[in-house]
């Protein structure tokens, strides 16, 4: 990235695909490219969801982040983070505080007031990132899993 060049930002496409599925893999979710493609046109047509790319001028992909309106009968609307990533060489260089601010304006306009973000434990270099955005650690959970066949 140019030093003082801002990212642009704007929506994922299909032909993001492979790049995306190599950011999803930085993050440690190995997704096939195919998988990927049939991944962001499905949520090309979920209005509540989206997932932003930071790209420079050459449509270069930098970072991505998936955002999604939310409703839980405990808790109401918000929006929620469901991921972000940006490449390791460009960490540091404000693509994902771009991300970041690109995604609360999207929950914004949707009617959230309210976002949510989860970040695994071991984490930290994200976790001091979204304190210095303004976020609040609200708690610290378990995450249990199950595989349904």
């Amino acid at each position: 990235m140019i030093a003082g060049t801002a990212p642009v930002i704007r929506e994922a496409v299909p032909s993001d695909a492979a790049a995306v599925a190599a950011l999803s893999a930085e993050l440690g979710y190995p997704v096939p490219v195919g998988e990927m493609e049939k991944r962001l046109r499905y949520l090309m047509e979920v209005p509540d969801h989206a997932v932003l790319v930071a790209c420079m001028p050459e449509e270069t992909i930098l970072g991505w982040v998936d955002v999604g309106m939310a409703f839980h009968i405990q808790s109401g609307p918000f929006a929620e983070v469901g991921g972000m990533v940006v490449t390791e060489t460009t960490r540091r260089a404000g693509v994902g505080k771009a991300l970041l601010h690109a995604a609360e304006q999207w929950a914004a306009f949707g009617g959230a007031k309210r976002m949510l973000v989860r970040s695994n434990v071991v984490r930290e270099d994200a976790h001091r990132f979204y304190l210095r955005e303004g976020y609040e650690k609200a708690k610290t959970s378990a995450v249990f899993e199950k595989t349904l066949e």
